[in-house]
């Protein structure tokens, strides 16, 4: 029984030092990638761009709009005057009209979220050097999303410093509607 009970405390003190002998010591670092997103220089600048572009958007679709009212109306109008043939020919061009006029103003506002999408892409691969380059310098193993952790010291976050590294190599992302 003593024979037994020995193997055992030597089994659980050496079989798991075998293990993990093939492990490194492990070090874990935090980032906050939202934090990176919204407050990184070429992510503000990128931002006010997508924005400016949203607005001149918003604005040819307003003005698309007010114009596709005004030839329904017209279309309305001139049904009262016009041969039952000659207005179904222009009720049938105008909802081609509608149909060509939905899909142009479908694909502008999904150019938005294309150029937001390209940007938040561009930080997120600049940023993948920066923090290699961190965890090569501390000596960190792991690197997770302050998202997924509940709690973690302090020292243990290195968004502030990967900020200021993204800060110097990428100072602006081109956003560019084209």
């Amino acid at each position: 029984m003593i024979k037994k009970l020995l193997i055992l405390i030597i089994s659980i003190c050496i079989i798991p030092s075998f293990l993990m002998a093939d492990y490194p010591n492990t070090s874990i670092g935090v980032i906050d990638i939202n934090k990176i997103l919204a407050e990184a220089n070429a992510a503000v600048e990128a931002a006010e761009e997508i924005e400016k572009i949203a607005i001149e958007i918003e604005n040819e679709i307003k003005a698309s709009d007010e114009e596709i009212i005004k030839e329904q109306n017209l279309l309305i109008e001139s049904q009262s005057i016009m041969a039952p043939e000659a207005f179904e020919a222009k009720r049938i061009e105008y909802e081609s009209k509608i149909q060509t006029y939905n899909s142009e103003r479908q694909s502008k506002l999904m150019k938005i979220d294309e150029l937001i999408a390209i940007s938040r892409n561009d930080i997120l691969n600049a940023i993948k050097p920066i923090l290699e380059e961190i965890s090569n310098e501390k000596g960190i193993t792991i690197i997770l999303e302050k998202t997924s952790i509940m709690l973690n010291a302090e020292k243990m976050d290195i968004t502030n410093e990967a900020l200021k590294k993204l800060n110097k190599s990428l100072p602006n992302i081109k956003v560019s509607r084209d």
